[in-house]
């Protein structure tokens, strides 16, 4: 493989990541699939920390078995390393693995977007796949974080559509309840919405019916336990 055409590789994959990204699918599980296939890897994980600080898979390549193994490789490959946004060395079962990404930051408000980029080869990697990688590290040092922001809005998103449903509440209903969160009176909220104030009222008084509750305080409280608003 030519420079330019791990350019086009790099661009393609770059290009593809942003439509996926902009129409809210998966792109961490495309950018392990894409570039696992491009580099011939045996397996490739996209690893984050949970909320408890501990190494889990966000996307894996070619199917969820070897995300384990290679989480806790970056475990201990995305801590107290350099700052080097590609390295690598041997594992005794996976082979040769590569990291691409910053070492971990442990910072609660961070962890959401760090991601290590693994992959391994038994057989270890050829030149021109290391090359590759060397090359699209910078890249998907961009990348990355903006993938990880996508699939966490639409995992959210899709918590608060089960949420709705559980408690059967409808989109407008929950729509007046982000605004209620968000300190709208309900003519602001009307406004808004290009509702009355009367239908806002309405819309609030079905929402209180359904929570069980009377007071927008508890309303709030209660939608943000259960995910249908943003906190």
């Amino acid at each position: 493989m030519t420079r330019e055409e791990r350019a086009i590789a790099i661009l393609d994959l770059m290009n593809q990541a942003l439509a996926v990204i902009n129409s809210g699918d998966d792109a961490e599980q495309l950018i392990c699939q894409v570039l696992g296939k491009y580099c011939r890897a045996d397996g490739a994980a996209l690893i984050g920390l949970d909320a408890a600080g501990r190494a889990m898979a966000h996307a894996a390549w070619p199917n969820e078995r070897i995300s384990a193994a290679l989480a806790e490789v970056a475990a201990r490959g995305g801590r107290g390393r350099p700052e080097s946004i590609l390295r690598g060395g041997q594992h005794p079962i996976l082979g040769e693995v590569i990291l691409i990404g910053p070492e971990f930051d442990e910072q609660p408000a961070n962890r959401a977007r760090g991601r290590l980029l693994v992959l391994s080869r038994r057989g270890g990697f050829t030149a021109d796949a290391k090359a590759l990688l060397s090359e699209a590290a910078a890249p998907l040092s961009f990348l990355m974080p903006q993938a990880a922001d996508s699939c966490q809005r639409s995992r959210q998103a899709s918590s608060a559509a089960e949420a709705a449903a559980a408690l059967n509440l409808t989109p407008r209903e929950v729509e007046v309840l982000q605004l209620l969160a968000d300190g709208l009176l309900a003519r602001t909220i009307a406004t808004r919405l290009g509702l009355s104030p009367r239908t806002v009222h309405k819309h609030l008084s079905n929402v209180y019916t359904k929570l069980g509750v009377h007071d927008r305080l508890v309303a709030v409280s209660i939608a943000r336990e259960h995910g249908l608003i943003a906190a």
